[in-house]
């Protein structure tokens, strides 16, 4: 069975269950099937990007995860996929590009993050190496990363092969404000990238779209302050991954951002690569 008609096959055994916690989506960036991890089913985040997919999207504290179930949810899809692809010539580590931590918050929020990531490495160390997605990720806003519980939970991730993509759009504050609707200073932020970096692999994901500003279309982030921003960490982080705006913002009620042209994209990708970054584009 090829890749996308097993992701549509999964799509349509997903319909007839009421999972709270698992989800499969295709994924640009990952390239493939990705089972999301769901810590805020209540559609709560402690960041408002604008750019955000996420209907009914609300500041508010991460609810209580019923772990068992979650597990479940999770052991189940797995056990799917591994039955339906039992007599093909690709294994599961072929066919899931990763095991996700996202969802519609911001994971490392949730106070029983780091024990569920110790569920989720108990449940693959369990199952034999070619059962396994091909990587376990943690996509984040990277707001925690001062917390040592988080820190810890990093290791461990590192310890599993797994990796973070690091959300960083802006390339001064305001962009930081006016993008992520947050007043974390953009040096704080990249310090904790930083930190980020010393613990586990980090791909830095940045999200580049047009919007208006005083009548005018500016691309954000600003180039200039955003490479520079990044210099300095150049042979820290894994890479970069560049992307634009593919389905309709759910928080930007007044039309302000439009999707940039991949020629745009392009310039960036192309800039950056000349400075020495490693960049994945995805349009």
């Amino acid at each position: 069975m090829e890749t996308s008609a097993l992701f549509e096959a999964l799509s349509g055994f997903v319909a007839t269950r009421e999972w709270r916690y698992i989800y499969p989506v295709w994924s640009r960036r990952a390239q493939g099937i990705s089972i999301g991890i769901n810590l805020h089913p209540n559609h709560c985040c402690n960041w408002h990007c604008v750019y955000c997919q996420v209907p009914g999207l609300q500041r508010g504290p991460s609810p209580v995860i019923d772990s068992q179930l979650l597990q479940q949810e999770l052991a189940d899809c797995l056990g799917w996929l591994t039955h339906h692809i039992h007599d093909s010539i690709y294994s599961l580590h072929d066919c899931v590009q990763d095991i996700a931590f996202a969802g519609d918050g911001e994971p490392t929020t949730s106070p029983q993050f780091a024990d569920i990531l110790d569920m989720v490495a108990h449940l693959m160390q369990q199952r034999k190496p070619h059962d396994r997605p091909a990587c376990l990720r943690l996509i984040t806003n990277g707001s925690q990363l001062q917390h040592a519980h988080i820190q810890h939970a990093l290791k461990r991730l590192h310890e599993m092969g797994g990796e973070v993509w690091f959300k960083l759009d802006a390339g001064n504050d305001g962009e930081m404000l006016a993008v992520n609707d947050t007043h974390l200073p953009l040096a704080l932020h990249l310090q904790r990238l930083q930190t980020c970096c010393t613990l586990c692999p980090t791909w830095v994901q940045t999200a580049i779209f047009s919007r208006t500003l005083h009548g005018e279309s500016v691309t954000t982030p600003t180039l200039p302050g955003y490479m520079e921003a990044l210099l300095p960490l150049k042979q820290r982080i894994s890479g970069i991954l560049l992307y634009g705006i593919a389905r309709p913002s759910q928080q930007d009620l007044r039309g302000c951002i439009q999707a940039t042209s991949e020629k745009i994209l392009e310039k960036y990708a192309s800039t950056l690569r000349t400075q020495g970054f490693r960049v994945r584009m995805f349009v």
